[in-house]
């Protein structure tokens, strides 16, 4: 199957989540579609600047968790090589020298958040609401953790993070997390606007700006080998222990689960 839709216009690249009927959730095949188009484009001379948003005016609902049940069958390895997939793609937008533009309508939770954290101009409607869910479900947000701390500081992150409460566009562009706020008829002419509008910057100087706050960024947060591994570790032990699986086989059983009886 293909996850991705694409269209050009102007020096820009619409990227559209395609899995509609699961609200773009993230599983191994569009983030492994998502990694090879990133590698593939770097040096794209096509467009200037990628644009992602959700099919459906819906970004995404973070990771699948029909997905994440499935790491009861697999063994420490593959499970590893599944939670270093966000790290890898993670690390492939935040590294990726043409600017990054997320355009967020409907909403976005757990490991969506974390494209959020890696685009340059994050762009939303301001009804929406935002949510790290995993703890509820017996899981860690291991993975996008670094790059939520990154972009917002520590102490939003620690909040949202920990608690798995919900939290506004409001917070959310006040925290840093989103940059602009248009209603739903203005959200998409908008976004175009701006994204034209870093298409005409110079391309060399745009690409060298993004190095340099990158290489800033590092100063501030250092996402090194080493924070990263752990992190799959986290999330990896999680999918395969007793409450991991209890709160996602909860979740879709519609039902509380057992630490909650």
């Amino acid at each position: 199957m293909i996850y991705l839709t694409k269209k050009y216009a102007q020096n820009v690249c619409y990227l559209e989540l395609s899995r509609p009927d699961k609200k773009n959730a993230l599983n191994k095949e569009m983030i492994l579609q998502l990694i090879d188009y990133l590698e593939k484009t770097q040096n794209s001379e096509q467009f200037r600047v990628l644009v992602i948003l959700g099919k459906g005016r819906f970004f995404s609902a973070g990771a699948d968790l029909e997905w994440m049940k499935e790491a009861k069958d697999q063994n420490e390895e593959e499970n590893m090589a599944d939670a270093n997939l966000f790290n890898k793609l993670y690390r492939s937008m935040a590294e990726y020298p043409k600017p990054i533009v997320a355009c967020v309508e409907g909403g976005a939770y757990g490991g969506a958040l974390g494209l959020l954290a890696c685009s340059d101009v994050v762009i939303a409607t301001p009804e929406i609401f935002f949510r790290f869910s995993e703890t509820s479900i017996g899981l860690i947000p291991a993975t996008v953790a670094p790059w939520i701390v990154r972009k917002t500081g520590p102490s939003f992150a620690r909040a949202t993070l920990i608690s798995g409460l919900p939290f506004s566009a409001t917070d959310a562009l006040n925290n840093g997390l989103v940059h602009y706020l248009y209603s739903q008829d203005k959200i998409i002419p908008k976004t175009r606007e701006i994204a034209n509008q870093i298409a005409g910057n110079s391309p060399v100087a745009t690409k060298e700006t993004k190095i340099l706050m990158n290489r800033i960024d590092r100063q501030f947060v250092p996402i090194d080998e080493e924070l990263t591994q752990y992190c799959s570790t986290k999330i990896a032990q999680a999918r395969i222990s007793k409450e991991g699986q209890e709160g996602v086989s909860a979740f879709f059983e519609k039902r509380k689960p057992t630490w909650n009886n």
